[in-house]
């Protein structure tokens, strides 16, 4: 299998937020990276302490091993995360799906293709799903309302996560987007990943 990189770190979003985890950072077959078999990263799971495996990065194109993958993980009695872009319905055994989506396209020109479908064959398997979805501003939260409308997905498996490339960017939309999650009644997606880049930067 082809792998960008593999890491012990803390989960930054979603349900687990702060909960420490194995990821296996996938790439493509023809990007660079490394590779390792399907025995190999199984060797690592079990020899790591971490209770929770993140599978994440391409993951489409290796489906068949990562499904030997997810059931040998599971088999070491540890819980198996697989993060997506929601953009392919991935027919996998794990404990959550993690689908990480975004209002906006490059440009900016509206809302993404919402993957309705495929969130809806997530629901219609009975798997665990949470929508993580990155919000900017009330265009991109009045169109997250349209598309959620077409799902029964309960809110505590909805995170209104902040955007900002720095972290005082994050900071001005954490502070709108909690004021809004406090009117609707939808959960905050804080991030930790930026809160733990500005203390790293602070602490050189």
């Amino acid at each position: 299998m082809k792998l960008i990189e593999i890491k012990e770190e803390l989960i930054t979003k979603g349900t687990l937020l702060g909960m420490p985890a194995l990821f296996f950072c996938f790439g493509e077959k023809e990007s660079g990276g490394f590779e390792m078999k399907v025995d190999e990263l199984l060797k690592t799971a079990e020899k790591s302490v971490m209770r929770y495996v993140v599978l994440t990065g391409e993951l489409s194109s290796q489906i068949e091993e990562l499904k030997v993958l997810t059931e040998g993980i599971r088999d070491l009695y540890r819980h198996v995360v697989v993060e997506s872009d929601g953009g392919e319905y991935l027919d996998l055994e794990a404990d959550l799906f993690s689908l990480d989506l975004n209002c906006r396209g490059a440009a900016s020109f509206g809302r993404l293709s919402w993957p309705k479908s495929n969130i809806e064959n997530y629901l219609q398997a009975g798997k665990e799903v949470e929508l993580r979805i990155y919000i900017e501003d009330e265009i991109d939260l009045r169109e997250t309302f349209i598309a959620l409308s077409e799902h029964s997905i309960p809110r505590t498996r909805i995170f209104f996560v902040p955007t900002g490339a720095t972290f005082e960017e994050y900071l001005d939309n954490l502070s709108f987007l909690s004021k809004e999650c406090l009117k609707y009644s939808y959960r905050l997606g804080e991030r930790l990943d930026h809160a733990l880049a500005k203390a790293e930067k602070e602490a050189d």
